[in-house]
């Protein structure tokens, strides 16, 4: 990645997709596929992921060709989302304060990977640690990110 921040571009009305982009480079897509139970699909340049639900609790992260490669998980009364790679790397999703529109990917040790933030009446802006630019997981969860905010978003909107 050229930059650490990334703004969310959404095209489309029906079925948007929601591109990230620096505004010169898109680093890759993000769209929902399917009626009853639609499926997450995330395109970037190197990798294709499937999100598909595991019920209310979390999901599964496969690569196109159908190999699982991690999982997400939410404990039943918790905020917290944690992301599992099946080679050993974990993260947490977390929202820091209540009166804050920012929530923050931070690793197990406590670091912060990136964090997004919501803005009224736009598309809310990624940005990235400096020093978590080399993690191989980094853009992955920033499209998470972006998915758990578009159905917080939606949930909102609902009620």
């Amino acid at each position: 990645m050229l930059t650490n921040e990334l703004t969310v571009k959404r095209n489309g009305f029906w079925r948007p997709t929601y591109e990230l982009t620096d505004g010169q480079y898109s680093y890759g897509l993000l769209r929902y596929e399917g009626s009853w139970r639609p499926k997450v699909k995330i395109e970037t340049a190197d990798t294709d992921w499937i999100v598909n639900a595991k019920g209310g609790k979390g999901s599964e992260i496969k690569t196109i060709e159908g190999e699982s490669i991690a999982v997400t998980s939410r404990s039943f009364r918790s905020t917290k989302i944690t992301f599992t790679a099946y080679d050993g790397f974990v993260a947490t999703f977390v929202k820091p304060s209540i009166w804050r529109s920012k929530t923050i990917w931070e690793a197990e040790d406590g670091t912060e990977l990136l964090h997004i933030k919501s803005r009224p009446f736009k598309m809310p802006v990624i940005t990235f640690n400096v020093q978590a630019k080399q993690n191989r997981w980094l853009l992955l969860l920033a499209f998470l990110a972006l998915e758990i905010h578009l159905k917080q978003q939606a949930a909102v909107a609902a009620t």
